[in-house]
């Protein structure tokens, strides 16, 4: 797999690797003939992808900061653009198929509320010139490669991601917390992107145990779903209330459907996350790092 060090290699080899490779895929994206939302939102992971890799080995990369921020910034151009999709979206997967199980409302006034969803997309794509933004992402990717080969990390074996491995499931364990002890959008948002750099981290270790490390990823996976679904609900929300963009009835409706969804999620997240986050990050980190010296000193094919 691209995106997983690999037993045969140095880590500062194998961050090196992936992170060009992800730049690659994400300058290919933009050249390729893809929808241009589909290109958006798959730019943006490729960024964060990159950001985690940078991320694993933080504490002994000295150029971490400039490199986070780069990608980072490279991401936030085409925000706007990827988040007025995802509306669309979050309707079309949560709220509809919830406004018709309780026939809140007739089809006339759904397809209405959607035109007024892809009308509000396709206008800030077009205010904010989607081509133009790719192609300042495009020379973004660009100008980071080539850095790439020269990073300066300054250990190899677990030492060098050990650091990065606790710190993302140290804050993604704390960031739960917060979120379950006040239940607001901003620190469920925040636990699910401590979620995903943990679920990216686990991707880039995955040969120091393939299966277990493969059943914790699916895991991540699901708990990453099921936090985002809430987030783009709670967006969804804001947006709507924000920029009144129903009737006064409608958004009540969507309102309360949004609020009892948003409910469910956080029942479903609670004892997976438990489950996921139950470690101590000290306990985590030994185990993984076993993990690493039996498949690297040990195993004869690893």
């Amino acid at each position: 797999m691209n995106y997983t060090l690999q037993p045969d290699e140095l880590v500062s080899d194998g961050i090196k690797r992936i992170i060009d490779t992800k730049v690659q895929r994400g300058i290919d994206h933009i050249d390729s003939d893809t929808d241009t939302h589909e290109t958006v939102h798959e730019v943006r992971k490729r960024c964060k992808e990159i950001r985690a890799a940078v991320r694993l080995v933080r504490p002994v990369l000295p150029t971490y900061k400039r490199e986070n921020v780069h990608y980072r910034d490279a991401a936030r151009r085409i925000s706007a653009i990827r988040d007025a999709h995802a509306a669309i979206e979050t309707f079309d997967n949560h709220l509809e198929p919830a406004i018709e199980a309780r026939d809140a409302l007739d089809d006339a006034t759904l397809s209405d509320i959607r035109t007024t969803l892809v009308t509000r997309r396709d206008t800030i794509a077009a205010e904010q010139n989607v081509e133009r933004r790719l192609s300042e992402v495009r020379a973004d990717l660009v100008d980071g490669r080539k850095r790439v080969s020269d990073l300066p990390i300054a250990t190899e074996g677990f030492d060098s991601v050990a650091g990065g491995l606790r710190k993302s499931y140290k804050r993604a364990r704390n960031r739960m917390q917060e979120a379950y002890d006040d239940p607001e959008f901003e620190h469920f948002h925040e636990w699910r992107k401590r979620i995903k750099y943990h679920r990216y981290h686990c991707r880039l270790l995955r040969r120091v145990w393939v299966g277990p490390i493969k059943s914790r990823r699916t895991e991540l996976k699901e708990l990453s779903d099921i936090i985002g679904y809430e987030n783009d609900l709670a967006e969804f929300a804001i947006v709507m209330n924000e920029e009144e963009l129903f009737t006064s009835e409608i958004r009540e409706i969507l309102n309360e459907i949004s609020t009892a969804k948003r409910s469910e999620y956080h029942r479903q997240g609670r004892p997976l996350g438990e489950r996921l986050f139950a470690e101590h990050p000290d306990q985590l980190v030994t185990r993984i790092g076993a993990y690493w010296e039996a498949t690297h000193e040990y195993d004869p094919d690893p």
